[in-house]
């Protein structure tokens, strides 16, 4: 994992092994677990050298690495996958918001679809988020955490409870500069998980005009 930000030669070693500590955590955090259970900590020796002028989500989202394959995976795409890809490419390019329901059953190429979508738009430093229900299904998307990690959802979510995620926080700051939510498994979380997100982005992006679409 290393190896990866080794590539970005114009950060020092302590800025690298604290990269590599922050994405070695946010994949545990997507199990369900913290780097703390494993005696690390994700602050790096030296803290003058680290870079704030981004929050650590932010940082943590523009590091992540495009995997060779997904850059092709748009080639790839058959006529259906390809007409969903350029509508919500479209809307995203026009500034606009929607909602889009992918479905089909397992093995159809729900997962390399969105792998082509992070693809694209992460090649472009826009950031997009990718969830999934289950550790297992975010685990094979680059970045990818499940939903109760990302959203920070209660594990016991109920119809008062709410996200634990502060509108002043890095975390929610991510949430406004993101281009794309991705949320793999959305029928299987119960209703309260989702209504629980819903109340967040609606708190989080407040000051944001927004217009939803939907197909």
């Amino acid at each position: 994992m290393s190896e990866d930000f080794k590539r970005e030669t114009t950060i020092s070693v302590e800025l690298r092994v604290s990269k590599t500590l922050q994405s070695l955590n946010l994949f545990l955090e997507s199990m369900g677990k913290s780097i703390s259970l494993y005696d690390l900590t994700t602050r790096p020796t030296n803290m003058d050298n680290v870079d704030y002028e981004f929050p650590r989500e932010i940082q943590d989202e523009m590091s992540i690495q495009i995997p060779p394959e997904d850059y092709e995976a748009e080639l790839k795409l058959n006529l259906e996958q390809h007409k969903a890809f350029s509508m919500i490419i479209d809307v995203i390019q026009k500034g606009k918001s929607g909602i889009f329901f992918i479905d089909g059953p397992g093995g159809t190429g729900k997962t390399f679809f969105y792998r082509a979508l992070l693809a694209h738009l992460r090649s472009k430093k826009l950031m997009a988020i990718a969830t999934a229900t289950s550790g297992v299904a975010a685990a094979i998307m680059p970045g990818g955490r499940t939903a109760h990690s990302h959203f920070k959802i209660p594990i016991d979510a109920n119809e008062s409870s709410e996200c634990t995620m502060s509108k002043q926080s890095g975390a929610a700051e991510l949430l406004r500069r993101s281009k794309l939510f991705i949320w793999d498994e959305t029928p299987m979380a119960k209703r309260w998980a989702i209504e629980n997100i819903d109340k967040l982005l609606k708190d989080v992006m407040e000051m944001i005009k927004i217009s939803v679409e939907r197909w």
